[in-house]
């Protein structure tokens, strides 16, 4: 691949910078050895950052930055985009979830590696649909009871973060995860850092157990703000006048929450008379979500003295209103046009304030994301292309019907869908006296007969590796950890889903290898990095550039390799 820098003027607002790499490139199946990827080199005179920054956006696609960027302010993202290296991150594997992409950026490996492949599985010694970060031993502070599709530990997590690495490099080191979203912030934040997120039950933020007994002092003085109830009752209105935004407010197949409603201006209260647990669910929805989690990110700025004691300290920001106004507005909607512009004036404010506090060169801010997004598929079939929802019982009616028909006996062969992954049942498999490796095929071919699938892999083709050399066999293959992959793995035809949101009538999701969902934007600012475009990287890279400027050993299953030709004091 040519690397070529440009003007960083040129870069801000050319749609040619920001996705004609990514519509050109070939496809970047694995880490090829080439010049973009040199052996490191030595950096002397630059030290290692006193505080690492590192804001992700859940559900942001490339196509943002030049989408919304004559929107945005001077001091955020044009900011970091101007004064940094830029590249077009994408995901090399097929399951594009806030799972496996934040376990991806800290991890710097593939699901296949790092375990992190869905948001939910089903657990074969339990028999039962866990949340990928469910911990029966890790219980929510504050929260009465654990349930199955809770995250409260990074235990299932296999392998070493880039900041586990940095802690046990520097044990004084301090590692602080920050998201609305418990598996965003659990996961940025490894298995030696500390992570807080908002819980829906109480207003505030919390962690779990497997992190402290109690919440430290700063949080428990943040929550006494009640910050949460004090935005009850207000409504959600444009930040900019209407004829800003570029699509229609009236779409029939954006989504309703608790009362949200469809258009502006938004009712913010859960349909509740006081604030409450339905309330505390819509906030990670609206801009009010986002007001916590800078004011959040600020407070334990302030309590854990980040970056001013000596030792380099990491703060990571997980954005997760993003993805939830994405999935029910959709990603051209006023509403997440509006989220959007509002992330770049908190993180434009946020770099002011830490401007007043560290000296030049101190700080390093990487700004980047966890997946892309899906057109609503309704609008899309709206325009005459080939789009759909797949709903997970028609999936389950006719694979249970196939298999019952064929081995002659009828029953429940399903026994769990989590999106890609059909589960069958292995009593039915073993009462059949049937070859797995037929069931799964026979299983494969019914689903495909479908519309909207465009292809399966079995367990059995993924273990023995009997994969056609495609690019959908490669991303699926990084994409699937045995002991918690399914017995099939279905491939969804462009514009097509299924899964808990295409099971919904209205709003979007994301999971697939498509471009709309692997192409992110990567954003590295600091005295470390070379201003320029350095067109279309694996995310994979990512971690392992990070972990060279902190002269720490890359995370254990990375698989990438530092961006050399953007950093500084790299001979070339």
């Amino acid at each position: 691949m040519t690397v070529q820098r440009t003007n960083a003027s040129n870069l801000l607002l050319s749609r040619r910078a920001l996705l004609g790499a990514a519509v050109g490139a070939a496809p970047l199946l694995v880490s090829p050895t080439r010049s973009l990827w040199a052996a490191p080199a030595a950096r002397p005179g630059l030290p290692v950052p006193k505080l690492v920054l590192l804001l992700v956006a859940d559900q942001f696609r490339a196509d943002n930055l030049t989408r919304y960027g004559s929107m945005f302010v001077e001091g955020g993202l044009k900011r970091l985009m101007r004064q940094g290296a830029f590249a077009i991150g994408r995901y090399g594997q097929q399951n594009t979830y806030t799972g496996p992409g934040h376990a991806l950026i800290a991890t710097g490996s593939y699901g296949y590696l790092n375990g992190i492949t869905q948001n939910k599985f089903w657990n074969r010694q339990s028999n039962k649909s866990e949340s990928m970060l469910y911990d029966s031993q890790a219980t929510i502070l504050g929260e009465k009871e654990l349930s199955l599709d809770d995250d409260s530990s990074p235990r299932n997590l296999v392998g070493s973060t880039v900041f586990d690495e940095l802690r046990m490099a520097s044990s004084d080191s301090r590692v602080v995860g920050i998201a609305l979203k418990a598996r965003a912030a659990i996961l940025l934040s490894g298995h030696l850092g500390n992570a807080y997120f908002f819980s829906d039950q109480t207003g505030e933020f919390t962690t779990s157990t497997y992190y402290a007994k109690a919440l430290p002092d700063w949080v428990k003085a943040w929550n006494q703000k009640k910050l949460a109830d004090a935005g009850f009752n207000k409504p959600w209105e444009r930040l900019l006048p209407p004829e800003h935004y570029k699509t229609p407010d009236n779409s029939p197949y954006e989504a309703d929450l608790k009362g949200l409603g469809r258009v502006f201006p938004h009712p913010v209260n859960g349909k509740l008379q006081a604030p409450g647990p339905g309330f505390y669910e819509t906030i990670s929805y609206v801009p009010l979500g986002l007001d916590l989690t800078m004011d959040f990110a600020r407070a334990a700025l302030s309590g854990e003295q980040l970056g001013k004691r000596g030792a380099t300290d990491v703060l990571t920001i997980s954005f997760s209103m993003t993805d939830l106004t994405g999935h029910l507005f959709g990603p051209f909607s006023h509403e997440y046009q509006d989220m959007v512009l509002r992330l770049d004036r908190a993180i434009a404010a946020l770099l002011a304030d830490l401007d007043k506090q560290y000296k030049p060169g101190e700080v390093m801010v990487l700004f980047t994301a966890d997946h892309g997004a899906t057109p609503i598929p309704d609008e899309m079939a709206q325009r005459n292309m080939a789009a759909l929802r797949v709903k997970k019982p028609s999936i389950k009616e006719k694979v249970n019907k196939t298999l019952s028909e064929h081995f002659g006996i009828a029953g429940e062969w399903v026994v769990a869908l989590e999106d890609p992954s059909i589960y069958l049942s292995p009593k039915l498999i073993a009462q059949a006296k049937a070859d797995p490796a037929v069931v799964e095929d026979v299983a494969g071919r019914a689903a495909m007969e479908l519309t909207g699938m465009l292809g399966y892999y079995t367990r059995t083709q993924l273990l023995r590796g009997w994969l056609p050399p495609t690019d959908a066999a490669v991303a699926v293959s990084r994409s699937y950890f045995p002991l918690r992959g399914g017995e099939v793995v279905l491939i969804t035809a462009p514009f097509c889903f299924w899964g808990k949101y295409g099971d919904k009538e209205l709003g979007t999701s994301h999971g697939s290898f498509y471009r709309y969902d692997t192409d992110v934007p990567m954003l590295l600012n600091g005295p470390w990095f070379v201003p320029g475009d350095y067109g279309v990287v694996d995310m994979v890279d990512f971690a392992a550039t990070v972990s060279h400027v902190l002269k720490t050993t890359p995370p254990a299953a990375a698989a990438g390799r530092p961006l050399t030709m953007a950093l500084k004091n790299n001979p070339r």
